[in-house]
């Protein structure tokens, strides 16, 4: 058992997408039963890569520390989508045993219907007001480097979206300059009700890699990243489209994140890497 356990864990480690097949190929039970033994990154690696129907049976079963250790590492929306899948009861145990940090988060995805634009974007993503200097901007992109993304939204008092500049352009301005004054205003943007076929459909994307979400009164709510259209589209096509699909996309992806990764911690300088966009 010691021997299998050894391997079980090396293919959760270094292969992580054969590692989600097997689990899925197992009853939820030894499925749990495996991912218990790993550590909580380990773990969450696993159930990122797992159905979100899959992941939620062995959260079920993991036993609550060791859900909520695996759970805190995922991004807020697959925790809410693995969420969405327990009952009630279970559901609000793991939110209140969640740190309030990843709570929090979750929470306000839970609030939108499955598959819409708010349950799907990242609630998290940096949002600058028009009135801070471009100085005074590239100090909250310092102190909070995992919530940016290489398009910066800009909003007003009021929180409504009013525009959007890359890490580029701000770089390039007068310190004392206004973001309003640098920002450009066209923005593209989705509803926060928007179903996935809008979302993964979405002219936008032809642009830019991520898309900001709004409500009905253009107040920014969050953010879709590119990874999370990549994720739609392989649900949309189904297993076998997506398994036969050309890599072209997902290469252009990586490569682009690769860039703007860089010029991310390059700006940020010491600290936390950034979240994938």
């Amino acid at each position: 058992m010691e021997i299998e356990r050894t391997l079980s864990s090396a293919l959760v480690e270094t292969h992580p997408e054969e590692a989600a097949a097997v689990l899925e190929s197992l009853d939820p039970g030894e499925a749990a039963e495996l991912l218990a033994g790993e550590s909580p990154s380990r773990a969450a690696g696993a159930l990122a890569r797992v159905s979100p129907h899959a992941a939620a049976e062995i959260v079920q079963l993991l036993g609550p520390a060791r859900a909520v250790g695996a759970l805190q590492r995922l991004d807020p929306d697959l925790v809410a989508s693995i969420l969405r899948r327990l009952p009630e009861a279970s559901r609000e145990a793991l939110l209140h045993a969640l740190p309030d940090e990843s709570a929090r988060p979750v929470r306000r995805l839970l609030r939108f219907p499955a598959g819409s634009a708010g349950a799907l974007m990242d609630p998290s993503v940096l949002a600058l007001t028009q009135d801070l200097s471009a100085e005074e901007a590239l100090g909250r992109v310092r102190r909070a480097p995992a919530r940016v993304l290489y398009n910066l939204y800009v909003v007003d008092r009021s929180h409504v979206l009013v525009g959007v500049l890359n890490l580029r352009e701000l770089l390039l301005a007068r310190p004392d300059a206004p973001l309003s004054a640098v920002m450009r205003n066209d923005v593209q943007r989705v509803p926060a009700d928007a179903d996935r076929h809008a979302v993964a459909g979405h002219p936008g994307w032809r642009e830019v890699h991520s898309l900001p979400v709004v409500d009905e009164a253009g107040r920014f709510l969050g953010a879709l990243r590119y990874r999370t259209l990549r994720r739609l589209e392989a649900e949309l096509r189904g297993p076998e489209a997506a398994a036969g699909a050309p890599p072209t996309a997902s290469a252009l992806g990586d490569l682009f994140w690769t860039g703007v990764a860089g010029l991310i911690e390059t700006v940020a300088g010491p600290g936390p890497a950034p979240s994938r966009g």
